[in-house]
């Protein structure tokens, strides 16, 4: 018995931006509701995304115009709702991707869905617990005691929020990796083919995601390099066994 794929041939393009745009719009709307869900608790997200900085500096921050800090408390029930609507999303994108696998590829659902959040997560609490805390120190006291830190509420969270978010999505390179090469559209061997030029796009990648300043770059890019090393691996473990 063969078990064939639904090839994109087979369906006209307007279908696959129609099924695009439904998953898409389920995925808004499960962070809208996450929003929701953070707005009476606010004050609270501030207070927690406020524990990495130094403690002559929590509960300093300001404000330089009327309307940030509405504009911030917004900014953080999004950042809020995204954290909780992230195993939905995830398996919206499992759910696109879906009819274009055969029958017997399909159970790999359960695990995409759960390595997935749980590489997710590890990223995002490297992020808050290590990587943060190490920046600010580093880019608070580059010029010792020569100048004042005077921080604003709107660039601290964009600082916080971008970083979290970046480990979070590239925490999940071995996840996808894994997933490919189960699937056999790649292999190790391809991969330490191409390592010179994966660490190139590494540190191009670290630079866009991450705020301008080298330190963040380079944090960002050295477990990005180790978790490339670990994707060789698992694809090793999980590739196909042919060739």
């Amino acid at each position: 018995m063969s078990e064939e794929r639904i090839r994109p041939e087979e369906a006209p393009v307007t279908y696959h931006l129609e099924e695009l745009r439904t998953r898409l719009f389920k995925s808004i709307v499960s962070i809208f509701i996450g929003f929701f869900i953070c707005w009476p608790f606010r004050k609270d997200i501030l207070l927690f995304l406020e524990r990495p900085l130094p403690d002559y500096l929590k509960g300093k921050l300001v404000f330089f115009s009327p309307p940030e800090a509405f504009f911030t408390a917004l900014k953080i029930c999004f950042f809020g709702g995204m954290i909780i609507a992230m195993p939905f999303i995830l398996y919206q994108v499992w759910k696109f991707i879906e009819p274009a696998l055969y029958p017997h590829e399909k159970k790999f659902v359960v695990p995409f869905l759960f390595f997935s959040f749980l590489f997710f997560s590890i990223g995002v609490c490297f992020a808050y617990f290590i990587m943060i805390p190490f920046a600010l120190r580093f880019l608070l006291g580059f010029m010792g005691n020569l100048l004042v830190p005077q921080i604003g509420i709107g660039n601290y969270i964009s600082f916080v929020i971008q970083l979290t978010l970046a480990f979070g999505f590239v925490f999940l390179l071995p996840v996808v990796v894994g997933l490919l090469a189960k699937l056999g559209v790649i292999n190790y061997k391809l991969l330490e083919k191409n390592r010179k030029f994966a660490i190139l796009i590494i540190f191009i990648v670290a630079a866009i995601l991450t705020p301008p300043d080298v330190v963040s770059q380079i944090m960002m890019a050295v477990p990005l390099l180790f978790l490339y090393e670990l994707s060789i691996i698992v694809a090793k473990v999980l590739g196909s066994k042919e060739g």
